[in-house]
């Protein structure tokens, strides 16, 4: 009996003891720097935002390395291809790929360019962060995205070896947020570029085999593992997208990690991508080529839908306007993403029942006329409605109970009839932060030299209109 009660006592004190040093390991993971908050109540604000925790100097890398991973595997499926004597399926599954990496590469070097003209140059030298010319040669080597986790890298080690409050705070955390807004738009245009079309390449080439499908075969188990895979990557690049925009405008309230708000917009954006890709993929293994028929017919609605609203960027150039507006339209085919950063509602509507009706005519169509047995018709038809309502209902629950906007606290009064309600206001999507000079309105030469602004290129905040 004793002996049985020591046991009982020893077991239960390793279990205190590993839970107090899991406790210990998560606080020294999160241990954020510098501890002591500023008295500066604009530099607090910043400090609040631009933060570091020992996770935040490991996450550049575990970014890098989930990229290196991605492209690797989409090497690994077009070889899976090749094996096969399917040379065309991996012809395309290596240039999107290909494609997306270069795009990447030529907006991040743009990128270094435009920084290097404006007073961010500045900012970067005097915390030896300073852009090389030979970075630009490891974009020629598609090395840039490395490149920018590094500097990310090297900004929060910055920012954490920062014990007291010093006169280059703000600066320095406004430099770091302004870094992930970078990698996160760069993510954003990986996921329109390679993920999305990959899924639906690889599912339609899943669904042109058929009876000849073996996942118990590595190759076949390869391709099919990719689907998901590009599907998660997809959604997760529009969360940390979402994350960063918002971190950035200090008015804006914060969308965290481990909240309500980012599984919902996380589920959102996975289901509803599925859902649209499977009525894409199911409608091309029959009909092929007619696909294209029905993108072009979204593509030239979407043109129609966004060519009425204000477009904030490239102002006066009408060229790059013209080609703006068409990549976002192109960005539609997939996913809801609108140009103009208010009454979203007034869009998003017509969007998501264009989506619907095109979904419900290619599914039912293609179920009427396949080849393939009842029991997987019922099968795709459940999975497409499944996924689009659960992805419906996300959204929904995202922007009525777990936006950041609702925990705003900023009211406005409505000048019609003097009632106060909730802010409604909209942000725009997404502009880079410009760095530049702003002269004090005293035009005294030594304030003129030292008051430095920030301007964040991003409008009216809010995000949502109840």
């Amino acid at each position: 009996m004793t002996k049985h009660f020591c046991g009982d006592c020893v077991c239960h004190c390793n279990r205190v003891s590993c839970g107090t040093k899991l406790s210990q390991m998560l606080d020294w993971i999160v241990d954020k720097r510098p501890q002591k908050p500023p008295k500066d109540p604009e530099t607090k604000i910043w400090y609040e935002r631009g933060n570091c925790t020992r996770f935040d100097l490991l996450f550049p890398f575990l970014t890098a390395l989930v990229s290196l991973l991605d492209l690797a595997l989409d090497l690994r499926v077009a070889v899976a291809h090749y094996s096969r004597g399917d040379v065309a399926w991996a012809f395309l599954t290596v240039t999107f790929a290909f494609v997306s990496l270069v795009s990447i590469e030529i907006v991040s070097a743009n990128w270094f360019l435009e920084d290097q003209r404006s007073f961010k140059k500045e900012i970067l030298k005097k915390n030896g962060l300073e852009i090389k010319k030979w970075f630009y040669a490891c974009h020629c080597f598609f090395g840039g995205t490395l490149l920018r986790c590094c500097q990310v890298f090297r900004t929060v080690r910055l920012i954490r070896s920062r014990k007291d409050e010093s006169p280059g705070d703000k600066e320095r955390y406004r430099l770091y947020i302004a870094q992930l807004q970078d990698t996160s738009t760069l993510g954003v245009l990986e996921a329109f570029m390679e993920e999305a079309p990959q899924v639906a390449l690889q599912l339609y080439i899943l669904l042109c085999r058929g009876s000849t499908l073996d996942l118990t075969s590595f190759e076949d188990f390869i391709v099919a593992i990719s689907i998901p895979k590009s599907l998660a990557l997809f959604a997760f690049h529009l969360l940390i997208y979402a994350r960063y925009i918002r971190l950035a405008d200090e008015e804006s309230q914060q969308l965290n990690w481990c909240s309500l708000g980012s599984l919902f917009c996380f589920i959102w954006r996975l289901f509803m991508l599925t859902s649209r890709i499977l009525a894409l993929a199911l409608f091309a293994s029959y009909f092929t080529r007619f696909v294209f028929v029905v993108v072009a017919i979204h593509f030239v609605a979407s043109c129609a839908l966004l060519w009425r609203q204000e477009c904030e960027y490239f102002e006066g150039e009408v060229v790059k306007q013209t080609f703006f507006r068409c990549a976002i339209a192109y960005v539609h085919v997939f996913c809801f993403f609108p140009l103009e950063g208010k009454n979203t509602r007034r869009w998003g509507y017509p969007y998501y029942l264009l989506i619907l009706i095109e979904n419900a005519i290619m599914v039912i169509w293609w179920t009427f006329v396949t080849h393939y047995g009842p029991k997987f018709r019922v099968v795709m038809l459940l999975t497409e409605w499944v996924t689009f309502f659960i992805g419906l209902i996300a959204l929904i629950l995202f922007y009525r109970f777990f936006h950041p906007a609702l925990n705003s606290t900023e009211v406005e009064t409505d000048k019609t009839d003097g009632a106060i309600r909730p802010d409604s206001r909209l942000k725009i999507i997404y502009k880079r932060v410009q760095w530049e000079r702003k002269d004090n309105d005293n035009n005294e030469p030594n304030m003129r030299k030292n008051n430095i602004t920030f301007n964040v290129a991003i409008e009216l905040q809010g995000e949502t209109q109840h």
